[in-house]
């Protein structure tokens, strides 16, 4: 009876939250720099990871070479495709056309993946219905590593011809523009174009990126220490959303086996207050951003106005149990939750992947992953429940899962916010990865 009530409840709720968490048939995406330029031991491997709910005939048409790759995607089912690094993009402040434009005959899932040994991210692309025309960059502080220099970047692709991208740079840039410089050009459809931070002080925070069209928008860094004093480095790397789906409330989300995380919130208007779990923390303007460095617990970010908010895994020293190193993730506002999420583990090597989901508390009974009852105690073969925490003052409950490799489905009578990420034991103990399952989105016109 309990089974047949959550089913119902599903049911009620609107199909348009349940097909969001970027579920769709169009998308383009792009690989930003990974650490440092193809050597042996540091070998690049770019992945994609296709979830599909109904069988799906998809194409992967490569804008570099033009070369075209047809495949079906079972229902229910993940598939992986490894993509010609290539690809990857390691210029700045040139145009390129270095983009995959994915199309489907059904709604798909599309994660994507930059690995290299000790320096992995990953991302959900956003389908191109949801693309925007206003961005930022939020990055990370740069660093010095010996003879090697890694900084912020950002990665653009145009979706249509004739579109015009506007920057407004708040650091320096590796092809020598100054902070407070404002860039114009134009790019045709699938180029790309790329800007990193110059090689001694490049933290590009608060770049504002701006196009006449809507654009896909990829940022993070190329290998950051997180806090910036503390070693190792890995790769940052997020599909952003747009600004328009930027939100003033958040529950950020403590990750499993590391002792504290940083969050950076950067502001999309002036006089922007920021208040953590209640208590005023700052006020900042149009793109400064707060970052708190040592957030030891599940917290409540609480803006005036629009705000985006990254949040970031802290590197191998910074932990009492040494695990993992730094990844990046764009936390969900809490009016952007959906109810309905497919996601797959990205990884390559020995992996511990989990799950944070944030479930409002009157809805935490309904909670099903891969068909089990989770909210219930109910776990499906290879799930462990690792931690349940209520979160005072938001009314919602974190609950993070120890999950199996491959596909998961989550669903959930009220909407909810979905976090996948992921930390390599053994000999792959410096990796990480980790990413949003998506969050709802408005159409453009």
């Amino acid at each position: 009876m309990r089974r047949a009530l959550v089913v119902l409840i599903l049911a009620l709720v609107p199909c348009a939250a349940l097909a969001q968490g970027y579920r769709g048939r169009d998308f383009w995406i792009c690989f930003p720099q990974n650490a440092v330029l193809e050597r042996a031991d540091k070998t690049l491997s770019l992945s994609l990871y296709l979830c599909a709910e109904n069988r799906a005939s998809v194409t992967i048409t490569n804008l570099s070479d033009s070369s075209v790759q047809h495949f079906s995607v079972e229902s229910g089912a993940s598939t992986e495709r490894d993509v010609d690094t290539e690809i990857e993009i390691r210029s700045s402040e040139r145009t390129e056309r270095n983009s995959l434009h994915i199309t489907s005959d059904q709604d798909i899932s599309v994660y994507a993946v930059s690995h290299r040994p000790a320096s992995t991210d990953s991302y959900m692309a956003i389908p191109t219905e949801f693309l925007g025309k206003e961005y930022v960059v939020a990055g990370y502080a740069w660093l010095k590593n010996g003879s090697e220099s890694f900084s912020s970047q950002a990665s653009i692709i145009a979706i249509d011809s004739n579109t015009l991208v506007t920057i407004h740079l708040a650091g320096p840039t590796y092809g020598g523009l100054p902070k407070g410089r404002t860039i114009m050009f134009a790019l045709n459809r699938g180029e790309t174009f790329q800007i990193q931070g110059s090689n001694d002080s490049g933290d590009l925070t608060g770049t504002t990126v701006s196009s006449t069209k809507p654009i896909a928008f990829f940022t993070g860094h190329s290998c950051a220490q997180v806090p910036s004093n503390v070693s190792f480095c890995d790769m940052l790397l997020e599909m952003e959303p747009p600004a328009n789906d930027w939100g003033k409330s958040f529950i950020l989300t403590k990750f499993e086996g590391k002792d504290y995380y940083v969050a950076r919130i950067i502001a999309d208007a002036d006089s922007t207050i920021v208040s953590i779990n209640g208590v005023k923390a700052a006020t900042i303007n149009r793109n400064e951003f707060y970052e708190v460095d040592t957030f030891y617990h599940d917290a409540i970010v609480t803006t005036s106005k629009p705000a985006l908010v990254a949040q970031y895994c802290t590197s191998f020293n910074a932990d009492a149990v040494k695990v993992g190193d730094p990844f990046m993730l764009i936390a969900i506002p809490n009016d952007r939750f959906v109810s309905e999420v497919t996601t797959s583990s990205v990884t390559h090597g020995v992996y511990r992947d989990y799950l944070n989901i944030v479930v409002p508390d009157t809805a935490v009974n309904s909670l099903l992953l891969d068909g089990a009852r989770a909210g219930l105690g109910s776990y499906p073969p290879g799930v462990v429940l690792a931690r349940k925490s209520h979160v005072p003052g938001a009314q919602s409950t974190v609950l993070t899962f120890q999950v199996a490799s491959g596909r998961h489905f989550i669903q959930c009578a009220a909407p909810m916010a979905v976090y996948s990420y992921g930390f390599g034991i053994d000999n792959d103990n410096y990796d990480s990865y980790g990413h949003a399952c998506g969050m709802r989105l408005d159409p453009r016109e």
